[in-house]
């Protein structure tokens, strides 16, 4: 079983899918990369999300490949991604959410108290995998029906198929953000930000208010 660090604290757990695909080829996944170191650095300068925040980072194209699993913010370095291959997009979302599950298994386990684990997904196309599309909707309808995480899709470049993304929202009518193909670390930041947020949120709270999104990054209702 692994360790938590900090286990008096509240914890939240935060699984990032990111779309390696071949057309994230170039400066799209330079940025990625970026981003990824940027996630981290902003992490670790908030003092109550480097003690409470566990990230794990899924990345995937024609695989899908935990390349960083649940560790604390404390211990995070952030991967160098490559691009090629195919969207295995739905497969990710079934990997990410047994990712959240284990670990909140490992909280129960350790007693470790934790807040609603996050689901953040970036990617710039649509899914290839078709034979996983049912079962990847069926999960992720029932974890947010049943309030067991927050899910915030990403599209980026005009590529991505926003109306797809809204289809794995809640009841498929969802908010998904949508950022330029070369110009989106900062939603790296912004996501990081929002996590110290909720890591200071009072319990039982029903809403937080999170942080202005930047200039990089666009709602679409």
């Amino acid at each position: 079983m692994p360790d938590i660090m900090n286990p008096g604290a509240k914890h939240i757990a935060c699984v990032l899918l990111v779309d390696t695909s071949t057309s994230m080829s170039g400066a799209a996944i330079d940025e990625l990369n970026e981003g990824l170191r940027a996630f981290g650095e902003a992490l670790m300068s908030d003092a109550q999300a480097s003690g409470a925040a566990d990230v794990c980072i899924i990345n995937f194209n024609t695989e899908v490949t935990v390349e960083v699993p649940f560790s604390s913010a404390v211990d995070y370095v952030a991967p160098t991604l490559s691009a090629g291959g195919l969207t295995a997009l739905n497969e990710a979302i079934i990997t990410g959410l047994d990712a959240i599950e284990q670990q909140k298994a490992t909280y129960r386990q350790l007693g470790v108290d934790y807040y609603k684990p996050w689901l953040f997904l970036l990617t710039d196309g649509s899914a290839t995998d078709t034979e996983f599309d049912a079962d990847a909707h069926q999960r992720l309808a029932e974890a947010l029906a049943n309030r067991k995480v927050n899910f915030f899709p990403m599209g980026i470049g005009a590529g991505a198929d926003i109306q797809a993304l809204k289809s794995y929202t809640a009841n498929g009518n969802g908010a998904v953000l949508k950022a330029e193909k070369n110009h989106f670390k900062e939603a790296f930041v912004w996501l990081s930000s929002s996590m110290a947020v909720a890591s200071t949120s009072v319990p039982g709270q029903n809403k937080v208010d999170l942080p202005e999104t930047p200039p990089c990054m666009t709602i679409e209702l």
